[in-house]
């Protein structure tokens, strides 16, 4: 089994990996970070696992495009949307063109290879799609705005695509996690938020596995750990506007910018 992996480079997505490889799966890594990619694949081969490195920049329409040629000839069975970033800050104060860049690739990129390998797993007859979304999907998100509105994409494109591509032999799944401790929160300047700073926030590989089990299991939509099950839940009980105030509290800036 071919499984391709955006965002292999560390956390999440790395962890993901060495799942597969556990499985004898054969991995195709892709991310920026040529060096942090070559040691995924280190530690997937001594699993007994096999990978290979595509050092392609998604978040740029022609590598996007190399990406795809350079897997023409190679049947993807399990596609894994992992890649993905947030920026924190107040929304009139934050950088447009890291804003930008994150839509490319929390949205187009997403959209652009699900579309693409879909079409292939329709002709091979099978696959398997894995968005990897957040519990940031549910609702807004001050200080993270653009951020949350990317996940609320995914997740809710993933949902209708669950129902469209049924018929197809092609399974899709969202995964939703919580704040989990990766280098999400160094990329997306998260230093003086008080995301992060509440207890029971769970590691990379303990999100990774309870994500991998559920969407092995053949669940549509995942949310790794009992605690972020529960606050997708609670989401429910209240009003919209009162979730973005409890959310604006929790992310709101313990120093000035």
């Amino acid at each position: 089994m071919n499984v391709l992996i955006t965002g292999a480079s560390a956390g999440i997505g790395r962890e993901l990996a060495y799942l597969h490889a556990d499985q004898g799966h054969h991995l195709l890594l892709v991310g920026r970070n040529v060096e942090q990619l070559f040691e995924t694949k280190h530690f997937v081969e001594q699993r007994g696992g096999s990978a290979i490195v595509l050092p392609y920049d998604i978040g740029q329409t022609v590598q996007i495009k190399a990406l795809l040629r350079a897997t023409e000839h190679t049947p993807v069975d399990v596609l894994i949307n992992n890649a993905g970033f947030g920026l924190y800050g107040e929304f009139l104060e934050t950088d447009l063109l890291r804003e930008e860049n994150m839509i490319d690739v929390n949205i187009r990129a997403l959209t652009y290879l699900t579309k693409t390998f879909a079409r292939r797993m329709k002709v091979q007859g099978s696959g398997r799609i894995i968005q990897i979304a957040s519990t940031s999907s549910f609702h807004g998100g001050p200080f993270l705005s653009v951020y949350y509105a990317t996940k609320a994409y995914v997740l809710s494109f993933s949902e209708a695509l669950t129902d469209e591509l049924a018929p197809y032999n092609i399974q899709v799944t969202a995964v939703c996690p919580g704040a989990t401790h990766t280098d999400f929160a160094k990329t997306a300047n998260l230093a003086t938020s008080g995301l992060f700073k509440r207890p029971g926030i769970m590691d990379a590989k303990t999100t990774a596995q309870l994500s991998f089990t559920g969407y092995m299991k053949g669940k549509t939509l995942v949310i790794p750990g009992r605690s972020n099950a529960v606050y997708v839940f609670m989401t429910r009980l209240f009003s919209r506007r009162k979730l973005v105030q409890m959310t604006h509290q929790l992310q709101a800036p313990t120093q000035s910018f």
